[in-house]
């Protein structure tokens, strides 16, 4: 009796950690499997970011070799045809001895100035020279001069620390961001007055806010539908740089963009 009670309960014990084991087994199994399929996971969504880095790059690529073709033929043709034109006007403005098409060709000279000016402010907004030659502020004071001829609104370039230049092309990515920032701004924000601050600091690190006080809007709202905005935050993260954006309604909108160029 004694050896059939042993009998049951070795038999009960070895059932009991046959199942023991096999519900560790599965357990184990489970969690390795997880694992892996999280790590694959991991892993294609590091090969989606990069392949849409990539995608990106290569579009600001293709955007600015466009920007750079169209403002030279602005500039080479545009501008050199427009030139003809006005001095064939001030011709006919000289010969002429009527004191109507005197009165015409004075009225058109005065138009194609307008013109010439309205090509050369576009053909420097797609390729601003004094980036290359003077360096990003420099760039920035010139674009907001530009704007300021307008009457439209007004900004005020700010500056601390002295100017160094650093790579190019992070150059023209910041001269970019900042361009579409003010673009934003006088599209939407019903501002007066636009400040533009520059930091250079001695370590190599800048830092540009661009705020406005203008109508302002509901950050987390744009965030989510705002294209433009993620758009930016592209941008900033392709060049290692931080990019981040307050606004509340009725108080206007402030951007800052922070970037370590040693890196």
């Amino acid at each position: 009796m004694l050896e059939e009670s042993n009998s049951i309960f070795l038999i009960y014990f070895i059932g009991t950690l046959g199942m023991v084991l096999l519900a560790l087994s599965v357990f184990f199994f489970f969690v390795t499997y997880q694992k892996k399929m999280l790590k694959k996971q991991l892993e294609l969504n590091e090969t989606r970011a990069k392949q849409q880095e990539e995608i990106l790059q290569n579009t600001i690529s293709a955007q600015e070799k466009e920007r750079k073709r169209i403002a030279q033929d602005l500039h080479d043709e545009v501008g050199a045809m427009l030139s003809v034109v006005k001095l064939n006007v001030a011709r006919i403005e000289k010969k002429s001895e009527e004191e109507v098409a005197k009165k015409l060709a004075t009225e058109t000279k005065t138009y194609l100035d307008e013109v010439i000016t309205q090509v050369r402010r576009i053909s420097r907004a797609l390729l601003p020279p004094s980036l290359e030659k003077l360096g990003l502020y420099f760039a920035l004071e010139e674009l907001a001069n530009w704007v300021n001829k307008s009457d439209h609104l007004k900004i005020v370039c700010w500056k601390s620390g002295e100017q160094f230049r650093f790579d190019t092309k992070k150059e023209l990515a910041v001269f970019r961001i900042v361009q579409e920032l003010l673009n934003n701004a006088i599209k939407h924000s019903e501002a007066g007055i636009i400040h533009i601050n520059s930091r250079f600091s001695p370590n190599n690190n800048l830092m540009i806010s661009v705020s406005d006080n203008g109508k302002g809007f509901e950050l987390n709202e744009k965030m989510a539908t705002g294209l433009g905005l993620k758009n930016l935050e592209s941008r900033t993260q392709i060049m290692n740089a931080k990019f981040k954006m307050k606004s509340t309604p009725g108080k206007g909108t402030t951007a800052i963009i922070f970037l370590d160029t040693n890196t």
